[in-house]
This record gives structure tokens, sequence and C-alpha cells, in this order.
């Protein structure tokens, strides 16, 4: 197993705030790659119009380090009551398969 945790956040906004949620999530998003820890954030839509972003972090704790950062702060205050659920969070450990680099989101090595 990796040590690099992944996590997955999904938003589902409200359709009349889809478009001003990814606007706030878009000029938040290079605020966190300055994050210590942060090995890739990136934002994603689905056909469904779901915000979803990927994010990979160093470690657990330099997660939960960016769970107290002011840009969390911004994004849990700027989706207050435009989404139609609450966000949903998964945190993810890979499990290295197959082809080198292939198996891995974060590119973790394959474990020996």
């Amino acid at each position: 197993m990796s040590n690099i945790c992944t996590v997955v956040a999904i938003f589902t906004p409200m359709p009349e705030h889809a478009d001003s949620l990814k606007a706030m999530l878009l000029l938040i998003t290079p605020l966190v790659h300055e994050e210590a820890g942060c090995e890739f954030y990136t934002l994603n839509e689905d056909v469904e119009g779901r915000l979803i972003y990927v994010e990979a972090w160093s470690t657990r704790q330099h997660w939960i380090d960016h769970m107290e950062e002011p840009t969390v702060k911004q994004i849990l205050a700027g989706v207050e009551g435009k989404l139609q659920k609450e966000v949903e969070v998964y945190e993810l450990y890979n499990v290295p398969a197959g082809t080198s680099g292939k198996g891995s989101l974060a590119q973790a090595a394959p474990a020996a």
C-alpha cells in the first residue's frame, strides 16, 4: 500500500450555482498547489455536472493539515447552501499493480 494519501472530493452543485462554484474552485486551486505536501490537486467535471477534486498528498498528515488551511475554509464557506447534498470525501491509498506508472494515480513506486 502507498503512503501517498489520495483524496476524491465530490461537489454536487445546484444547477443554478454550478458556474459560480466552478469559478470559485478554479481560483482557489492554484493556492492549494502551494500547500506543503501537495502532490497534485486537480479539478474535474463529470458528465452530470459534478465537480470532482482528485488530489494527492505526500502523507496523510499533509492532507489533515490541508483541511485546516484557509483555502478549505474558503471552499466550505463558498459552497454553503449551493449544493444538492453534502460534499462526498473519500480517502484512498493506492495498491499498485501492473506496469510501473500505470497502476497508480499518484505514480507511487510499486510495492516490493
